[in-house]
């Protein structure tokens, strides 16, 4: 989809941010042949938050700036004045960027943002206390994981945010997880982005572990009953967890988490989603087609004794309900539209608009 930013023209919601846009000319017509290198958006994309951050709105078009480099990032993505940040081209970090309230990072085509230092300096965005945040279109590259306990040093950390979007987004490699939503974090919608490792592990870390591939965490801790309950609800829709990843896609703790028409094909994984203490999880119309993913659905953290999990119309996966303890299981009664499981591997891989950074937003 190429959009053209022309403040001319009339104002419309697009995808969270208001952006005024159009369409060039060139690429309207009536020949099917022609139509088809038009590039437009996913019909199954609702091009907006939907679930539980469906109230996100980011920078909601205001202070539009578009950043170059590492230092104009950090200060585009300062404080908490609603802002709305392009970012353009190739930015390598030395360190991670705190986020504030009130933002919109948007990638233009083909914009990628880098910090691959395998120490306490990794990390590319951290939201620490940060509401009302967009991140979106962005390839995000780590090191390569490496077990040091680096703690809030994933390529994306949530720690205690609320009202967050992450939607097209590619997020590789992080030294210690991909996307981590912790500590009292809530209202989160991540939405046709992709997950994987690509670098091989780095061994022998403080950390104890020599394979840490484990992409998304939700909860960090079974202790954190007064800061985490009632919060760390999430929706996943479309998203791919797909090569190198191994485990944590997600596991949660204490939350209600959506899974819906998301694809796991990786050939590593141990299990995809682990349902942990409190966790209450609705996985509904995915497709499990690596014959590891099949195999390891899901997976039962450290015998946890109060859980829900339930799987619907999956392919790869049987219908199944598990529970302990005396909650009820959680079924989403939001607004959202839901594919069929066998159409989810040939939608999100589509090369054009599906999973990952594939908006062609474009100056």
């Amino acid at each position: 989809m190429s959009i053209n930013l022309n403040y001319q023209l009339t104002k419309v919601f697009f995808a969270g941010v208001l952006l005024t846009m159009f369409f060039s000319l060139s690429s309207c017509s009536n020949n099917d042949n022609e139509a088809a290198d038009v590039n437009p958006p996913s019909s199954y994309d609702s091009l907006k938050p939907v679930g539980f951050g469906e109230k996100t709105i980011g920078g909601n078009n205001q202070n539009i700036t578009v950043v170059t480099n590492a230092e104009q990032l950090a200060e585009a993505v300062r404080g908490n004045n609603p802002t709305t940040v392009y970012v353009q081209g190739d930015i390598t970090l030395d360190t991670m960027l705190t986020v504030g309230s009130n933002k919109s990072i948007i990638g233009l085509s083909g914009a990628t943002i880098s910090n691959l230092n395998r120490n306490e300096d990794a990390g590319i965005f951290l939201l620490n206390g940060s509401n009302n945040v967009i991140i979106r279109n962005l390839t995000l590259l780590g090191p390569g994981t490496y077990d040091i306990d680096a703690n809030y040093s994933d390529n994306i950390c949530l720690v205690g945010a609320k009202n967050v979007w992450v939607d097209h987004c590619d997020i590789q490699d992080g030294i210690d997880g991909n996307f981590d939503i912790v500590e009292g974090s809530d209202s989160i919608c991540v939405s046709w982005t992709r997950f994987r490792y690509l670098i091989i592990p780095k061994e022998d870390g403080s950390g104890g572990s020599n394979d840490h591939r484990n992409s998304n965490l939700i909860g960090n801790s079974d202790n954190a009953i007064d800061l985490d309950g009632g919060r760390l609800n999430c929706t996943f829709i479309c998203c791919w967890w797909g090569e190198g990843c191994v485990e944590y896609c997600p596991r949660v703790r204490f939350g209600k988490v959506h899974v819906v028409n998301c694809l796991y094909d990786g050939n590593n994984l141990n299990y995809c989603i682990g349902y942990g203490a409190y966790s209450n999880i609705f996985v509904e119309k995915c497709a499990f087609v690596s014959d590891v993913a099949k195999k390891n659905a899901i997976k039962d953290r450290n015998n946890d004794l109060d859980f829900n999990i339930k799987l619907v119309d999956c392919l790869g996966a049987d219908d199944i309900e598990l529970s302990q303890g005396n909650r009820e299981q959680f079924v989403p009664n939001y607004n959202y539209k839901a594919f069929n499981a066998d159409m989810v591997e040939s939608v999100l891989k589509d090369s054009k608009n599906g999973a990952g950074a594939t908006l062609k937003i474009l100056l």
